[in-house]
Order: C-alpha cells, then sequence, then structure tokens
C-alpha cells in the first residue's frame, strides 16, 4: 500500500484510520479487512501488540469468506505481530495458510509476501526453499507490483546463503539486487546494496575491493554534508584492522558512536558493539 510510511507507522496508522469510513462504503469487500489489517501491523511496529492483537481480533469477526484477500491480509498481519512477539512458531503455520489461499487464487503479490514470510520465519536449512518459491513467482509474474518484490527477495535469499557460508552465491545476487536497485532508481537501497556487497567480499578476504566499495559509500555521504552511515564506518574499520593500519582505531570509535544510538543493536548484539568500543581503546 503506497499509504505507509515505513518509518513512521503511527502517521501510516493516522492515514489508513482516515479511511475507514471510505472502505464501509465501498463495494469492494475486501477493502476494509486490508485496511484494519494494515492499522494492526502499524500499531505492532512501534511495540503496542495488545492494540494489534484487538484490531486483529475485529478483523477476524467481519470476514465472512475464508478463502477471501481479506483473510489473507488477516493472517499475514496475525502472523507479523506473533512473530514480532517472539511466537515464530505459530506465525509460521498463519503465513502458511495464508500462501495457501494466495497461490489458490493466484494473487502473486501475496503468495510472495507470504513465502517471504515463511522464509524469514522458517530455520536455517529450510529458509532457501521458501525464497525459490517467492523468486519463482515474482520473476513469472505479469504484474509489475508482483514483480517490485524481487529486490527484497534476492537480498533475503543472499543473506541466507552468507549465514551459510556460502559467499560466492550471495555475492551474485547482491549484485543483482544492486542493478535492481538502480534500476528503479532506489539510491538509498542501492548503497545498502553496494554495503553488502562489500561486506561479502571482506568475507571473501578480498580486502581492497571491499574497502573501496565502503570508502567511496563513506563519501558519497560526508560530501554532501550527511552523517557517515555507522554500519559503513564499522566496515572501513575492520577491513583497516585486517591490514593492518592504524586509522582503524579511530574508525571503530565513531563507528561505536554511531551504532550505539541504535536500540536494536543495543538490545540484540551488545557483544558486537563491545568489541567495537574495545578496539577503539586498544594498544597499537
Amino acid at each position: 500500500m503506497n499509504l505507509w510510511k515505513y518509518d513512521n507507522p503511527k502517521q501510516s496508522a493516522v492515514r489508513f484510520i482516515s479511511l475507514i469510513d471510505s472502505a464501509e462504503a465501498s463495494s469492494d469487500k475486501d477493502y476494509l479487512p486490508a485496511l484494519l489489517s494494515q492499522i494492526a501491523r502499524s500499531y505492532a511496529m512501534w511495540g503496542d501488540f495488545k492494540s494489534a492483537h484487538e484490531q486483529l481480533n475485529e478483523l477476524e469477526l467481519l470476514i465472512q469468506d475464508r478463502s477471501s484477500r481479506g483473510q489473507i491480509f488477516y493472517l499475514l498481519e496475525r502472523g507479523r505481530a506473533l512473530k514480532a512477539g517472539g511466537d515464530k512458531k505459530r506465525a509460521r503455520i498463519l503465513f502458511n495458510d495464508a500462501f495457501i489461499i494466495a497461490d489458490r487464487l493466484g494473487d502473486d503479490y501475496l503468495a510472495i509476501d507470504a513465502a517471504h514470510m515463511m522464509a524469514i520465519t522458517e530455520t536455517l536449512p529450510n529458509q532457501h526453499k521458501w525464497h525459490v518459491i517467492a523468486v519463482n513467482i515474482a520473476e513469472a509474474s505479469t504484474s509489475e507490483f508482483a514483480r517490485n518484490w524481487l529486490g527484497t527477495l534476492y537480498n533475503n535469499m543472499a543473506w541466507t546463503y552468507f549465514e551459510k557460508g556460502r559467499y560466492e552465491k550471495a555475492l551474485e545476487l547482491f549484485k543483482q539486487v544492486v542493478q535492481f536497485r538502480k534500476e528503479k532508481e532506489q539510491l538509498r537501497r542501492a548503497q545498502i546494496a553496494r554495503w553488502a556487497v562489500g561486506r561479502t567480499l571482506r568475507e571473501l578476504n578480498r580486502l581492497p575491493q571491499a574497502l573501496t566499495i565502503q570508502e567511496k559509500l563513506f563519501d558519497e555521504r560526508t560530501s554532501i554534508g550527511q552523517e557517515a552511515d555507522g554500519l559503513v564506518v564499522e566496515e572501513i574499520a575492520e577491513i583497516y584492522h585486517l591490514l593492518g593500519r592504524s586509522e582503524a582505531k579511530s574508525y571503530f570509535a565513531q563507528a561505536y558512536r554511531l551504532l550505539v544510538l541504535d536500540p536494536g543493536l543495543v538490545q540484540n548484539e551488545p557483544a558486537r558493539l563491545k568489541r567495537l568500543k574495545d578496539l577503539s581503546m586498544s594498544e597499537d
């Protein structure tokens, strides 16, 4: 939905709520369920899981046809709320049900969404199957809306390969993501994909190539007065460290100052942040 502002779910919720009257008056039976599901999603995205599930409980009562697009929206958002709350097992059941219905209806976009969420919630050995299903649907789809999933799908598949240690395959896919984002003129996303290419090159010990990418990304932001990306700074620090360059220490310090402001990293990766801090203070 183009009403989404993913970096501001509260603002998105206001937009969706303003459309409820129109949705209730619409002849499209799936409009209101879809709208209410996105309101629930916005609640979950800012951590209000109680309100998200209450909204979904109301939505569930509205759905008459359990094989409809409205049901798919319900299943997807109930699953996303459960996943965000830590219950991947129950979420996976709902995503699988959503995929079955979407596939039966021939709705490529929602089938891809469901397969994509299955891959995210599956264990590492089982992720690839769902990545392939989602990519195959997107590549074969005649819907441009559905094909727009490809950048995300290639990226997710690449990270699965990365986590399995299959770095050459990950690199190939990350390069596809870069090309896709450039063609769509999604410049910030293209930068993120280029960072992933550089990160994978470091893992392959192609340090000069990796460093060239990260230093260029650093310059692209700082040359126009933007603050450096903490992940880019971290990569430069790691590469300098591997190369034995004295500048590594100051870059570790800068990376720590930037990344310690990320609540997700503070909560989920304290050891990573501690390492950055320790290396910034280490003796040469």
